[in-house]
């Protein structure tokens, strides 16, 4: 396992432990998506060679599915491994389930890319992924993880169901 990859578990943990801290409040709102090309920064400034800070916004919504079909689920951490000017970030879902990473590069956002999948890891406490999730051979796998490829603002929805 890459270093990388051991500091952003480590990183999901400690947001799943300070989101469950009374006070926090905050719940992102989607983003619309952009209808240009967003800068980049110089490849490789972060993550390493072959990677670029760009300026698009990663967004969707998370639901659970019920037997009477799909309903929003709050309070969801949504953990993007390659989202923020440092990677490694979290957000949490509001009470309509969605969540937005921003890509807006002057202010922190973006998504770090390099044309191969993005690792976002999506848990709350009470639900599980849906069986026969696929597994990635290179990104992190196991409860929560997911693989999106990422070319401009994208949207990923997530679903999860009751234990």
């Amino acid at each position: 396992m890459t270093r990388k990859v051991l500091v952003g578990m480590v990183l999901f943990g400690l947001t799943q432990g300070l989101y469950g801290c009374a006070g926090s409040t905050a719940s992102p709102t989607p983003s619309p998506p952009q209808t240009t090309p967003a800068a980049t920064t110089s490849p490789g400034s972060f993550y390493g060679p072959g990677y670029a800070l760009v300026g698009v916004t990663l967004y969707g919504a998370v639901s659970e599915v019920t037997a009477a079909g799909q309903s929003p689920l709050g309070g969801v951490t949504v953990y993007c491994d390659a989202c923020g000017a440092f990677g490694h970030t979290a957000a949490r879902t509001d009470e309509n389930g969605y969540y937005s990473f921003n890509g807006d590069l002057a202010s922190g956002g973006g998504v770090w890319l390099s044309g191969a999948p993005t690792a976002l890891n999506v848990g709350k406490e009470g639900y599980q992924d849906p069986p026969g999730l696929p597994r990635s051979a290179t990104l992190p796998s196991g409860p929560g993880w997911r693989e999106i490829r990422i070319s401009g603002d994208t949207r990923f929805d997530v679903q999860l169901i009751r234990r």
